[in-house]
C-alpha cells in the first residue's frame, strides 16, 4: 500500500514539473511584449500641445507700412491793387529826394566857389511840383562865407539880400554868410506855380554870378534839377 502511494506522488511531481516547464515560455513571451511596448511608448516623441491644436508654424504677417501724410502748403495770394505800393516817380538827381505821399521835396544846396551845385548865372534850374513842401539843406563847401535866399524872378539881380519872395525861404546870417562847412535848413511851402531865383545874400556874390533858378511847374509829377533848358 505504501509503495502505491509513493508511486502516485512521484508521478504527480513529474507531471507538475512538466506542466510548469511547458508554461514558462508563454509567460516570458508575454512579459517581453509588455516591456517592448513600454519601451516604445517611452521612446515616442512627445507632441507639442500647440501642434495638436493646429497652431500655425509661420510667423504672423507684419502690418503694412503707413504712408507719410503730406499737407499742402498754401501759396501766398497776390496782393490786391489797393495794397500794392504805388511806384514813385524817378528822381535821378543825386541832390534830390521826393516823398510823393506828403509831396515833400528835399534838395541839397551846395555852395561852392561862387556857385550852387556847380552852376552859376542861372545855368541850373530846380523844378518842383505845385504846392510842394520844400526842405533845402544848405551846406557851404567854400572857404568864403555864403548864404542863400529865394527871391522873385522879376527885376535885376540884387547886390545883396532883400526880402524873400516866400516866407522862411532864407538861411541864417543871410547877409554875413555861413563859414566853411556851415549848414542850415530852409523849410517852406511853394504855391501852385511861379518862377524864382536862389541867390547868395552876401553883398556882391549874386552879382558875381552866384544864383540859380527855382520854378514851380503845375505839370511836374516829381522834382528835377539840372542845366537850364532853352
Amino acid at each position: 500500500m505504501s509503495l502505491l502511494v509513493t508511486g502516485i506522488l512521484a508521478g504527480m511531481g513529474v507531471a507538475g514539473c512538466a506542466k510548469k516547464s511547458d508554461r514558462s515560455p508563454d509567460l516570458e513571451t508575454a512579459a517581453s511584449s509588455v516591456s517592448t511596448a513600454r519601451a516604445a511608448e517611452s521612446a515616442a516623441p512627445v507632441r507639442d500641445s500647440g501642434a495638436a491644436l493646429g497652431a500655425p508654424d509661420t510667423p504672423a504677417p507684419k502690418p503694412p507700412a503707413r504712408k507719410p501724410v503730406v499737407h499742402a502748403v498754401p501759396m501766398p495770394r497776390p496782393a490786391s491793387d489797393s495794397l500794392r505800393a504805388k511806384p514813385q516817380p524817378a528822381v535821378p538827381d543825386k541832390w534830390l529826394s521826393y516823398d510823393q505821399a506828403t509831396n515833400t521835396v528835399t534838395f541839397e544846396l551846395i555852395a561852392g566857389p561862387f556857385t550852387f551845385n556847380g552852376y552859376r548865372n542861372g545855368e541850373g534850374t530846380l523844378v518842383v511840383p505845385p504846392k510842394a513842401n520844400m526842405v533845402i539843406n544848405f551846406v557851404n563847401k567854400d572857404g568864403t562865407p555864403h548864404s542863400a535866399i529865394v527871391i522873385s524872378s522879376d527885376g535885376p539881380i540884387p547886390n545883396s539880400a532883400t526880402d524873400p519872395a516866400i516866407p522862411r525861404a532864407y538861411t541864417n546870417k543871410v547877409l554875413e554868410g555861413l563859414p566853411q562847412e556851415g549848414t542850415d535848413v530852409m523849410r517852406f511851402p511853394v504855391p501852385e506855380t511861379g518862377s524864382y531865383r536862389i541867390v547868395c545874400g552876401v553883398p556882391g556874390h549874386a552879382l558875381s554870378g552866384m544864383w540859380i533858378w527855382m520854378k514851380v511847374d503845375p505839370a511836374a509829377k516829381a522834382p528835377s534839377f539840372g542845366a537850364t533848358k532853352g
